[in-house]
């Protein structure tokens, strides 16, 4: 297999008016009452214990697909996944099940930005990987978008040691921890060929 590369250096940024928005809070920090703002930074300061972000991905040639149109034209092909960890997900569980409706939504809304943030830093560092070779970076793109369809998620577990940072597929192909995503970035020679925004 060829070689993976393990990410497992994030900084995070939080942004309470996003965490809110993400739990249907939407007339920003201003507005929040002083209760909902104290579990939403009793959580935060709990961050650090609970979040395990990491990421992993390989770039493979071509003839290493499986051949399916979304890899049509790329020079090389970036695969990977990425996990916040099971901790926050398994902490918003408790919550909700020791009838905590509130924390437990302000747990799941973390985790969901956490994955985000350490997507993106995964994604910036293949990107730069791509422009180092010369080539021009596509988008990202997961399996169960248009065009990909979920089930070839088996083929990508088979290219990256997701076993590596903890994550597993079930038998509907959904990740486990579900704080987790999976993508490709198709690395081209012609500049034309990209759907990324250039700077």
């Amino acid at each position: 297999m060829t070689s993976q590369v393990l990410v497992r250096e994030f900084v995070f940024h939080w942004d309470l008016g996003k965490i809110l928005v993400r739990i249907g809070h939407k007339s920003g920090l201003n507005s929040a009452s002083s209760s909902l703002l104290g579990v939403m930074r009793e959580v935060e300061a709990k961050l650090h214990s609970l979040l395990r972000p990491q990421g992993v991905y390989v770039v493979i040639g071509p003839d290493e697909t499986n051949r399916h149109p979304i890899f049509n034209h790329a020079l090389l092909v970036a695969l990977g996944v990425i996990t916040a960890g099971p901790g926050l997900e398994e902490e918003s569980e408790r919550a909700f099940q020791a009838g905590d409706m509130l924390k437990g939504l302000i747990l799941d809304a973390f985790g969901t930005e956490a994955a985000v943030q350490v997507f993106r830093t995964v994604e910036r560092k293949i990107v730069e990987e791509a422009y180092a070779r010369g080539l021009w970076p596509s988008r990202r793109f997961s399996p169960g978008y248009k065009g990909w369809p979920l089930e070839e998620q088996g083929f990508l577990f088979s290219k990256v040691d997701a076993a590596a940072i903890g994550v597993r597929l079930n038998a509907s192909f959904m990740m486990i921890p579900r704080k987790s995503n999976s993508f490709r970035i198709n690395f081209y020679a012609d500049r034309c060929l990209t759907t990324r925004r250039l700077k």
